[in-house]
C-alpha cells in the first residue's frame, strides 16, 4: 500500500512541477511583457496559478487513481496502461503549450477551443502561423514532450513494479476513497463556487493574471462549455435597467449633418482592410511612411479618427461593420448560422432598396465560418477564392489584393447602377506575404507587418487612382475602414491602441472634402451613419449610432476575450470581466461610466443569447 500510495503522491508531485515549468517557459517566451511586470508580480502568478495546477492535476489522477483498485494481485498491465497514458496527455498537454505561447502573442488571450473553428479551414490555419517562429517552436515542442515523458517515465518505472501484493479488501476501500477524494482539489477546496479562471486572477495587470491560468486545464474547460448556453454570464444588474441605460446612449433627435449627395442613388464601395491600425496612419499619429497612399487620400476626403473596432478578429469585425452589431467577448456570432439569420445588415438592405449587391475576397468564405453570414446577409454575387485562376492564387491565403482589386474594377465596368460592393483585403494578415519589392525592410514580424500594409495601402491607392477615371465615379462613395486593430507594431502599451483604428470615406458624391472628423465612435456606428446620408432607414438596427447626429452620445465598446474596453471623451477604461478588475484607465471616468460599461456587456451578450 505504501508504495502504491508514494505512486500516487511522486504522479501528481511532477505534472505540479510540470505545470510551473510551462508557466516560467511562458514568462520567458514573452519576455517583453513580462519585463513590464515587477518581479514580484512573476512570484504572484506562479502562486495564484498553483492551485489551477492542482486542480488539473486532480484530474489526470482520476483514472490512475481508480485503477490502483485492481492492482491487489498484478501491476504489469498497470504500468502498461500507465505508460500509454502518460505519454498521450503529456504530448497533448505539450503541443498544447507551446501552440499557446505564439497563439497568446496573435489574440491576447490563452489558447481555448477557438482555435478549433480555424481548423475548419487548415490552408489559413497554417497561413496564420507564417509570421511565427515556426522551427524554433518546433524544437521547444520536442524538448518539452521528451522532458515530460522522461520526468513520467522515471516516476513510473520506480514505483509501479515495488508495488507488493496485497487483498482486495484493502485496495477498494482505500482507492475509492482517495478517488472520490480528488473532488476536492479539482474543485479548487471547499469554497461554494468551483475552481475557475477567477479563482487565479489577481491583478490590475492582465499579463500577470493570464500567466496564472494552466493551459491545459483552460482548453479542457473552454471545450467543456462550448455550448452555446442561454444564460448570460455577464449579468450585473436588472436586464430592465441594463437595457434602458444603454438604449439611452442611442437615443438621439435625428438632426444629421449632411455630406452625401443624394440627388441620385449613390453607388457605395466598402473596403474592409486586414488589421489596418491607426498606429500604421501618420495622420492619426503612427507611424510615418508605412500608409503614404491612405495619407494622401486622407486630405482629399472625410477621415473619421477616434473610431474603435468592436471586436479583435475578422469575424467579428465584418459583422460590427456590415451588420453594425457589437462584438463578443467569449463567442463569435458568426459562427451560429441560426443567429446570424435574425442579424439586420447593409447589403439586405441596399438590396432591398434596389441596389445590386457583391462581396469580394481573394481567400475561401469558409474561413470562420463567413460564408453562412454573407449568403444570409443577401449579397447577389459573391466573389472568392474559386473564382481566380490558379495563377493568381500567389498566397498562402489566396489571391493578393491587388489582384481582387482589379477584378473589382473590372466588374464594376460592367455592374449594373447602382451597386454596393465590399471586398475585404487579406495581403496584410499573418504571414505578411506580399507580392512586391521590400520597401519596409526586416524579417521580423514586426517589419513584415508594416511592409504587407505598405503593399495594400499601395494596391488600395491604384485602384483609387483608376475608379477616379471611371463614369461612375462621380455618384459614388468609398468607404476605407478596418476589420480590427492589431497588437503590432508595439508603439502603444494601452489596450485601446490595439482597437483604434482609422476610416475614410471619398468619392464623388461627397458634397463636402477634407474633413476630419474627430468624433469618438466605434466600428458599429457605420451602418447607421451610411444609410442616413444615403436617406435609408437605419431602424432594424438596435447597436448603431450616426456620427453625424449632432447630438449623439459619443462612446466606444469594444470586446475581448472575456474583457471590455469602454471609451469616453473624458477617458478609457479596460475592464477584466473573469477578475472584476479595471486593468487600465485614463482621464476621469467615474464610478457611473464602469456601470455603463458593465451594463452594455450586459444588454448586448443578452441581446446574443436571445438570437
Amino acid at each position: 500500500m505504501r508504495k502504491r500510495l508514494e505512486f500516487f503522491a511522486l504522479y501528481g508531485i511532477s505534472w505540479i512541477i510540470l505545470f510551473q515549468l510551462f508557466r516560467v517557459i511562458f514568462f520567458i517566451y514573452h519576455y517583453q511583457k513580462a519585463a513590464e511586470l515587477p518581479p514580484f508580480l512573476w512570484v504572484q502568478s506562479a502562486m495564484h496559478g498553483l492551485q489551477m495546477d492542482i486542480s488539473f492535476a486532480g484530474y489526470i489522477l482520476l483514472i490512475p487513481t481508480l485503477l490502483l483498485v485492481f492492482t491487489a494481485n498484478k501491476s504489469a498491465w498497470y504500468q502498461k496502461f500507465l505508460t500509454f497514458y502518460s505519454y498521450t496527455l503529456g504530448a497533448i498537454i505539450s503541443v498544447l503549450v507551446v501552440i499557446d505561447l505564439e497563439l497568446f502573442k496573435a489574440w491576447g488571450f490563452r489558447i481555448d477551443t477557438t482555435s478549433l473553428h480555424y481548423l475548419e479551414t487548415p490552408a489559413e490555419a497554417i497561413a496564420s502561423m507564417g509570421a511565427a517562429p515556426v522551427l524554433p517552436l518546433l524544437l521547444l515542442m520536442i524538448v518539452l514532450i521528451g522532458l515530460t515523458l522522461a520526468v513520467l517515465r522515471t516516476i513510473i518505472r520506480r514505483t509501479v513494479p515495488l508495488f507488493q501484493k496485497t487483498a482486495f479488501v484493502y485496495t477498494i476501500p482505500a482507492f475509492l476513497i482517495l478517488t472520490v477524494s480528488l473532488i476536492i482539489p479539482i474543485r479548487g477546496g471547499f469554497q461554494l463556487a468551483p475552481m475557475n479562471e477567477s479563482a487565479v486572477f489577481f491583478s490590475d495587470k492582465s499579463f500577470a493574471n493570464y500567466a496564472a491560468v494552466n493551459v491545459p486545464w483552460n482548453y479542457m474547460s473552454s471545450m467543456i462549455n462550448a455550448g452555446y448556453s442561454n444564460k448570460n454570464p455577464f449579468v450585473y444588474y436588472n436586464d430592465s435597467e441594463a437595457d434602458s441605460l444603454i438604449r439611452d446612449l442611442y437615443t438621439t433627435s435625428g438632426d444629421r449633418q449632411q455630406l452625401v449627395d443624394t440627388t441620385g442613388k449613390i453607388n457605395v464601395i466598402v473596403i474592409i482592410w486586414e488589421s489596418l491600425t491607426a498606429k500604421v496612419v501618420s495622420g492619426l499619429n503612427g507611424l510615418e511612411n508605412v500608409t503614404p497612399q491612405f495619407d494622401s487620400l486622407s486630405k482629399e476626403g472625410i477621415l473619421f479618427t477616434n473610431m474603435y473596432a468592436s471586436g479583435n478578429r475578422s469575424d467579428k469585425g465584418i459583422v460590427a461593420i456590415l451588420s453594425g452589431y457589437p462584438a463578443q467577448p467569449t463567442h463569435s456570432i458568426i459562427k451560429t448560422p441560426k443567429k446570424t439569420l435574425t442579424l439586420p445588415s447593409l447589403p439586405k438592405e441596399f438590396r432591398k432598396n434596389g441596389w445590386k449587391t457583391s462581396f469580394y475576397y481573394g481567400g475561401e468564405t469558409e474561413f470562420a465560418n463567413m460564408k453562412s453570414y454573407l449568403l444570409q446577409e443577401n449579397f447577389d454575387r459573391i466573389i472568392d477564392k474559386g473564382d481566380f485562376a490558379k495563377e493568381d492564387m500567389n498566397s498562402k491565403w489566396g489571391a493578393h489584393d491587388h489582384v481582387v482589386l482589379n477584378k473589382l474594377m473590372q466588374d464594376l465596368d460592367k455592374e449594373k447602377q447602382p451597386f454596393f460592393s465590399t471586398i475585404f483585403t487579406l495581403s496584410s494578415h499573418e504571414p505578411f506575404e506580399v507580392p512586391a519589392k521590400t520597401v519596409i525592410p526586416g524579417n521580423d514580424p514586426e517589419h513584415l507587418f508594416l511592409n504587407a500594409h505598405h503593399y495594400t495601402d499601395s494596391a488600395i491607392g491604384d485602384f483609387i487612382k483608376t475608379a477616379k477615371t471611371k463614369p461612375w465615379w462621380d455618384n459614388t462613395l468609398i468607404v476605407i475602414v478596418a476589420d480590427h486593430g492589431h497588437p503590432l507594431p508595439y508603439t502603444q502599451k494601452a489596450k485601446t491602441g490595439e482597437f483604434h483604428i482609422p476610416m475614410l470615406w471619398l468619392g464623388g458624391a461627397l458634397t463636402s472634402h477634407k474633413i476630419k472628423v474627430n468624433a469618438l465612435c466605434s466600428q458599429t456606428d457605420l451602418a447607421a451613419t451610411l444609410l442616413g446620408q444615403l436617406k435609408l432607414d437605419p431602424n432594424a438596427f438596435q447597436w448603431t449610432s450616426d456620427i453625424f447626429n449632432k447630438d449623439r452620445k459619443s462612446f466606444a465598446y469594444f470586446a475581448f476575450n472575456n474583457g471590455l474596453g469602454w471609451v469616453r471623451p473624458g477617458g478609457f477604461l479596460v475592464r477584466d470581466n473573469l477578475g472584476g478588475n479595471i486593468t487600465e484607465r485614463e482621464g476621469a471616468l467615474n464610478a457611473e461610466e464602469e456601470k455603463l460599461a458593465k451594463a452594455y456587456l450586459q444588454a448586448s451578450f443578452g441581446d446574443y443569447i436571445r438570437r
